[in-house]
This record gives C-alpha cells, sequence and structure tokens, in this order.
C-alpha cells in the first residue's frame, strides 16, 4: 500500500517541480516520516472510529473473514511512514533522471510528455525506490508489533510481544527465523529485479 501511494506520488511531485502539487506531496512526505505511527494510528481511531464512526477501532472481526472496514484503518497506519519515505525517494531518483540529456534530446525530438516520464524516466529511477522496499520489509517487522498493540489486531508482531513477555524464547526464534528468511527472500528477489530493468547489471 505504502508502494502504490508513494511511488505515484513522487513522479508527479518530480513532473510538477516548483509547483503547488510539488510542495503539497512534498509537506505530505514531511509529516509522514516526523509522525510516529502509533500516534498515527491513534489519531485515526479518534476521528473515524470514536468521533465519525465510520470504521471499527480494532480486532479483525467476527468468525474467519476479514473485512475491509476492519483491515483499512491499521493498513493506513502501516503504510504512513512507507508512503512518505517512497515518495521521497522516487522524487529524488525522477528529478535526477529528468535532468539527464537523453531525456531532455527526447522531448525536443518531439516525443509525449507522458511516454518520456513513464517509459524512460521512471524506469531509469525505479532502482533506488526498489533497494528502499528491502529496507522498508525490514521497518515493518517493528510496524507490525506496533500497530497490531495499537488496533489489538492478533497477528505476528503481537505474538512475539506476548512471548516475550512470557519468556517463550522458542517462539522468540520462530519468528525471528521467519521474518530473516523473508529478508533474504526480499534481498534475492530485489537483486534479480535489478537484472530485469537494467540491462548494465549482470552477474557472472
Amino acid at each position: 500500500m505504502g508502494t502504490i501511494i508513494g511511488v505515484p506520488l513522487g513522479v508527479f511531485s518530480a513532473t510538477n517541480r516548483g509547483k503547488f502539487l510539488d510542495y503539497l506531496f512534498r509537506g505530505f512526505a514531511l509529516l509522514g516520516q516526523s509522525l510516529p505511527i502509533f500516534w498515527v494510528g491513534i489519531v485515526l481511531i479518534f476521528f473515524f472510529a470514536a468521533q465519525l464512526q465510520w470504521l471499527p477501532a480494532g480486532t479483525k472481526g467476527e468468525g474467519g473473514f476479514i473485512s475491509f472496514k476492519h483491515l483499512l484503518l491499521p493498513a493506513v497506519t502501516l503504510a504512513w511512514y512507507p508512503a512518505a519515505s517512497y515518495l521521497r525517494i522516487t522524487r529524488t531518483a525522477m528529478l535526477e533522471v529528468l535532468d539527464t540529456e537523453y531525456v531532455k534530446l527526447a522531448r525536443a525530438k518531439g516525443v509525449g510528455m507522458y511516454t518520456v516520464w513513464w517509459k524512460h524516466a521512471f524506469r531509469n529511477a525505479i532502482i533506488p525506490p526498489l533497494t528502499l522496499s528491502v529496507f522498508v520489509l525490514f521497518g515493518l517487522v517493528n510496524g507490525t508489533v506496533i500497530v497490531e498493540t495499537v488496533f489489538a489486531w492478533p497477528g505476528i508482531g503481537r505474538l512475539a510481544i506476548e512471548a516475550l513477555w512470557a519468556t517463550d524464547f522458542p517462539l522468540l526464534a520462530g519468528i525471528t527465523i521467519i521474518f530473516g528468511a523473508l529478508y533474504l527472500l526480499m534481498i534475492l528477489m530485489l537483486d534479480l529485479v535489478y537484472a530485469f530493468l537494467d540491462p548494465r547489471i549482470k552477474y557472472s
């Protein structure tokens, strides 16, 4: 969710450099990286659950089915910081690519603006956001613990906290192995995507 929101906003911010949208998105990025996610979760609960009563405050609902309403607030809270990070990284990478000579040459030849942005510039600017995704995944380990605690959501992060309080070290070791395996798998997938997107990257 953070990727879906942050990357397009970063592209639009870069392509509207110095305009109102650019300042608006940069302000969102600043807030997103400044506000702690537990505070964001509490504020969302206060407004959308307690005051407006549009969404439930926590838990995954009755039965085994997780409804969209129960999932929305925790998902937005968890995606808050990654979206801001992706926005900043994507904007910076896009600005660097848009200032290169081949992009200026493509525009001078009459190539459409959106074609230049998405087909030429974005493909060369996607490497830094992809690199960030590994660190975002690692940060989500901490984020899920906080979000699951705030929203009383039964998940692996909350299970880790309960195991820590109960000094259940075998369970903690198992959770650590799961997160470590996911982290290594993400790095492997990232290397494969690097080679696919940029032919200059080769592994011998």
